[in-house]
């Protein structure tokens, strides 16, 4: 293999200025019919993109060739097969080796349109489904969409690796370099060894369940006592070897972790759960001014004068098109959702996370927006879907009415209008209710609607609902969705010089936890504090970069650059982080500052807490004999010159919980 590409590369690496056309000839030959078994195509787009990683041939002029050649190279296997359909049978090599064309023939025929998207990245049968598909009679159009977009995700994806290694080669040691590549490739292969262990035990486990709901249904079949269930179960389809007692299993598991959720928030209050203490933390510091408004508009897709609407508009086309059981299934999954809404928010009376400016009145669980959302979507998605005669496309309506749900629920927890455990129990209080309406809409057979044009009155009234209602409010939603910060609160200066108590004596993780002793406090402008210690010896970190994270995550020197992730205090990032090289010690030392939210009573200066230590390696975790201990914080750890005439500062002993620590605490001289 290595005596045909580096041929190659030494050619491109002399004539770069021809990159593009040597690639659009080696994608366009690796995607062609029985060339493509030939041409060692994965190996050498792999190092063309080392060569694009490297600087050598431009990047992505080459991606855009690649994709190019991929599309022609498939579409000449394509025309072949539709030009000479079966008499292929008869040709060389197909007339020898008949297995081949059965091997493409049986993944088209199982994955039909789809098998020319999923067969680019498809090994065996990459060459072959195409020519294959265009013998079996598959439509142009639907051939080239298929083709066109997965040629825009192979060269990228087939690139990736080289592009990565080509680029490291360029920034990083070598032997960091090589270090980062075999990380990526052990990290690829053990995700893909885990996904594949999933589905194996997935498919073994969907098996057992089968067999055991046969079991059950057959024992209820036969029993006195249970059989007005299997009749109140049953399905349309009588090959359906237990009816719907699936879809009934799980109603019982959605009703009964929804009940016992609300009894316990009801008894113990969701604010004294742990998880909903750590997600709330986790999303105020991740909050961002750009990823607000996303949210927002986000969050909109479950607000009830956007969904309502859309219910009573798919409620009244069911109707006008004479498909009363359907429309009496969509009225009953729009009553169902918006009543048990109303009942269990004040009969468990939970109150909503403070932390926005004006959240709702109403209280906290179930999530209002989260439910409904699930309802629609899911339910419209299976209404579609169950109209389709391709069930091939199902999972892709699905998918998208289950991604829709969840950023609505993930929205509602980002924007801090809800607790975690309001939207888990929204997500199954939903569950519970298109499992019970389904259940009841597959007892008797109905015609199917107009799946298309069901679809496009739907996308039309949304389009409208949520235009109008965005244009209205959005100036309003976003005031009311902003932020909190901490109250602020003055303290005396002689209180805090002698007495540290007034200040939380730990730094907290991004999920609330206490992390970090704070070991500096200090009083002044942060300005002043910057300038100061410059003059001292510290310096800014650079920005982060790709560099930083390779070194980061290989764990190569990682002691010299700051880990991916700032902490926090108080869901804040550091107002100012500074760090410094200290003689005797290898690692990087970094100083990070907060907003205390306190403030000097006298002479309204800010408080500022920090922490001083070493950066961690990496993995500092796992080699916990080799973890090296933060200094113990003296003066000489800030200030590089004994005496600074613009501040005084004290070293103070602070006890808790039997712990001895030591605080630096830093004031303005005059």
């Amino acid at each position: 293999m290595s005596g045909v590409v580096t041929p190659i590369l030494q050619w491109l690496n002399e004539n770069p200025e021809l990159a593009g056309l040597a690639t659009f000839i080696i994608s366009a030959s690796e995607s062609v019919a029985i060339i493509g078994t030939i041409v060692p195509g994965s190996v050498t787009m792999t190092a063309i993109g080392a060569l694009a990683g490297s600087g050598i041939i431009p990047l992505w002029s080459t991606l855009v060739w690649a994709m190019m050649g991929a599309i022609v190279g498939d579409g000449i296997s394509y025309w072949i097969g539709h030009y000479f359909k079966d008499r292929l049978r008869q040709m060389w090599p197909f007339k020898d080796n008949p297995g081949i064309l059965e091997k493409g023939e049986a993944f088209v025929h199982k994955y039909g349109v789809t098998s020319v998207f999923i067969g680019r990245f498809v090994g065996p049968v990459r060459a072959l489904v195409p020519v294959v598909a265009g013998m079996l009679g598959m439509k142009p159009l639907q051939f080239t969409i298929a083709n066109v977009t997965s040629a825009i995700g192979w060269a990228p994806a087939y690139m990736l690796p080289g592009i990565i290694l080509g680029a490291a080669s360029m920034e990083l040691p070598p032997d960091i370099a090589l270090h980062v590549t075999l990380g990526l490739i052990m990290g690829l292969l053990f995700f893909a060894l885990c996904c594949w262990l999933v589905y194996k035990i997935l498919q073994l486990i969907h098996i057992q369940i089968d067999q055991m709901q046969n079991w059950i249904w057959k024992r209820m079949k036969t029993s006195r006592v249970l059989y007005p269930i299997t009749v109140i179960l049953k399905h349309h389809d009588k090959h359906r070897a237990h009816g719907q007692l699936n879809l009934a299993f799980y109603f019982l598991i959605f009703s009964t972790l929804f009940i016992a959720l609300a009894i316990y928030v009801k008894q113990y209050s969701a604010a004294s759960l742990t998880v909903n203490e750590a997600i709330f933390h986790l999303f105020r510091g991740a909050r961002q001014p750009w990823l607000d408004n996303i949210m927002i508009d986000i969050t909109l897709l479950g607000q009830k004068q956007v969904i309502y609407p859309v219910i009573i508009v798919i409620f009244g086309y069911l109707l006008y098109s004479k498909h009363f059981r359907e429309a009496s299934h969509a009225f009953m999954l729009g009553i169902f959702g918006a009543g048990s809404v109303f009942v269990f928010k004040h009969v468990i009376e939970s109150t909503r996370p403070w932390g926005i400016m004006n959240n709702a009145e109403t209280f906290s669980m179930p999530s209002g927006h989260t439910t409904m959302s699930a309802i629609l979507y899911i339910g419209l998605a299976f209404l579609i879907a169950n109209s389709m005669h391709n069930k091939k496309w199902r999972w892709m309506i699905y998918t998208a009415a289950f991604l829709l749900a969840l950023a609505v629920g993930v929205s509602r927890l980002y924007l801090g209008a809800h607790w975690f455990t309001d939207v888990i129990s929204a997500w199954l209080l939903a569950s519970a209710i298109l499992c019970f309406v389904i259940i009841s809409y597959e007892r008797a057979k109905v015609i199917h609607v107009n799946a298309t044009k069901l679809f496009a009155i739907v996308l039309v009234c949304m389009t409208v609902s949520y235009g109008l209602y965005h244009h209205k409010n959005m100036t309003k939603l976003v005031a009311d969705y902003t932020q909190k910060d901490w109250p602020v609160i003055p303290v005396k200066m002689v209180d805090w010089w002698t007495d540290d108590n007034e200040i939380p004596s730990q730094r907290t993780s991004l999920f609330g936890f206490p992390s970090q002793r704070i070991n500096i406090q200090w009083v002044g402008s942060l300005e002043e504090i910057n300038k100061t210690l410059i003059s001292e010896g510290w310096s800014q970190p650079p920005e982060r970069d790709w560099i930083s994270m390779m070194h980061r995550v290989a764990d190569i020197s990682s002691t010299q650059y700051l880990p991916m992730i700032s902490p926090q205090y108080q869901d804040k990032t550091p107002a100012l982080i500074m760090t410094k090289n200290l003689p005797g010690i290898k690692n990087l030392v970094v100083m990070r500052i907060w907003d205390s939210s306190r403030i000097i009573a006298e002479n309204k200066l800010p408080i500022w807490v920090g922490t001083v230590g070493i950066v961690p390696r990496t993995y500092s975790w796992v080699y916990k004999k080799q973890r090296v201990p933060n200094p113990e914080m003296q003066p000489d750890l800030v200030f590089t010159n004994k005496v600074d005439r613009n501040w005084s500062h004290k070293m103070i002993a602070v006890d808790e919980n039997g712990k001895h620590q030591k605080i630096l605490l830093i004031r303005p001289s005059r």
